[in-house]
């Protein structure tokens, strides 16, 4: 349901390197771009590739995921430090997403493993990217200027990946608990996260039907 906006999400954002966007809007768009490829791989893991050349490999596509969660961190906490000007926060970011990105890859190969839904990590970069999105807004009502927030680019990015971490959190929360002791109720649980995939593949959309705002003094 939502691979046709991430798509054409995919396709609008080649228009950041053909018009010379700045470079947080470069990267978005590499984001954007990678998360259609990760998506298009998971899928052909799971039909085709797991039997690639004679290797019956397990289907289970959670090994993708769950890297590509924490290349994801790595794009955003840059595209969060190219965007925010509060020095302190710049600083913070800056050793945040080291240590986050060291805990991420050992529990990707040590705690729980490629092929186990790394909940550990990626809740702590679920919490830690809705708290840069806050700082984010913040610095858009502190700032002097004016600019037409439904024309900005960044606002929408910056909207989709908050209303997503947002909502898929207490999912991420439960889904361990309930995919062992209620099975229906978490695959239920799946179906809503599509939704929410669905809207923040529709932000990035609109994010790049728009090009960047120059702030005007009050």
């Amino acid at each position: 349901m939502y691979l046709l906006p991430l798509l054409l999400s995919a396709i609008l954002s080649l228009k950041t390197f053909r018009h010379r966007w700045p470079k947080p809007y470069k990267l978005f768009a590499v984001l954007v771009i990678m998360s259609f490829l990760t998506e298009v791989l998971a899928n052909l893991w799971i039909h085709k590739l797991h039997n690639i050349a004679g290797w019956n490999y397990s289907r289970n596509n959670l090994w993708i995921y769950n890297f590509f969660f924490l290349v994801r961190f790595a794009l955003l906490s840059t595209i969060f430090y190219q965007i925010l000007n509060d020095s302190r926060i710049r600083k913070i970011i800056y050793m945040g997403a080291i240590v986050l990105l060291l805990f991420g890859l050992t529990d990707y190969f040590v705690i729980q493993g490629p092929f186990q839904y790394n909940t550990f990590s990626v809740i702590a970069c679920h919490v830690s990217l809705i708290v840069l999105c806050l700082c984010y807004f913040k610095q858009l009502l502190q700032a002097p200027g004016i600019i037409d927030l439904h024309k900005e680019p960044m606002v929408w990015m910056t909207l989709g990946t908050f209303l997503y971490q947002s909502a898929s959190l207490p999912f991420l929360i439960m889904f361990g608990f309930l995919n062992l002791q209620h099975s229906p109720l978490a695959l239920s649980l799946l179906f809503i996260n599509d939704i929410f995939n669905f809207l923040i593949c529709t932000c990035y959309l609109i994010s790049f039907l728009c090009k960047p705002q120059h702030s005007q003094p009050l």
